[in-house]
């Protein structure tokens, strides 16, 4: 049961946490982008882009629920990890930054180019670079660390 808490708080978490930057984030590198188009840009992976702008709030709202879905699913899997494997809750910020940099490359090479997207090729420098440190930072290693809490705490 520590294991589900610990996958769900985490996830939650990491998820707004890492929506939250990217809504923030993108916007200011970016002309154009906006905190809506943000969450669209998650909806397209199941609806197209076209279809995901033009879907305005609704398209947003599920890019939002689908952005915390693959969170929560992230937060799981770390949490059984960490459960499993002391090294790891004993290194969780460095547990928490490999995991960071693994979802990241996940979602980039497995999880894009399979969605209706297509993947869009690879981001720019500067695109990579805030991205990583943002899985890294502001995702993975606060994740870890809820993660290792929970997971220490006595039923």
């Amino acid at each position: 049961m520590r294991i589900l808490k610990a996958g769900l708080i985490a996830g939650l978490v990491g998820g707004a946490l890492d929506i939250i930057a990217a809504m923030t984030i993108y916007p200011a590198m970016y002309p154009g982008a906006t905190w809506m188009r943000v969450l669209q840009s998650v909806a397209a992976g199941v609806l197209g882009r076209e279809a995901a702008r033009a879907g305005g709030m609704g398209a947003a709202l599920l890019g939002l629920a689908l952005h915390m879905v693959i969170a929560i699913c992230a937060g799981l899997v770390l949490a059984y990890a960490m459960k499993h494997e002391a090294a790891l809750r004993r290194l969780a910020p460095l547990t928490g930054a490999g995991f960071g940099v693994a979802m990241y490359y996940f979602m980039q090479k497995i999880v894009l180019p399979l969605s209706a997207t297509g993947g869009g090729g690879a981001p720019d420098a500067k695109g990579l670079a805030v991205g990583l440190a943002i899985h890294i930072f502001i995702f993975g290693i606060p994740m870890a660390l809820i993660a290792r809490q929970f997971l220490s705490e006595k039923d």
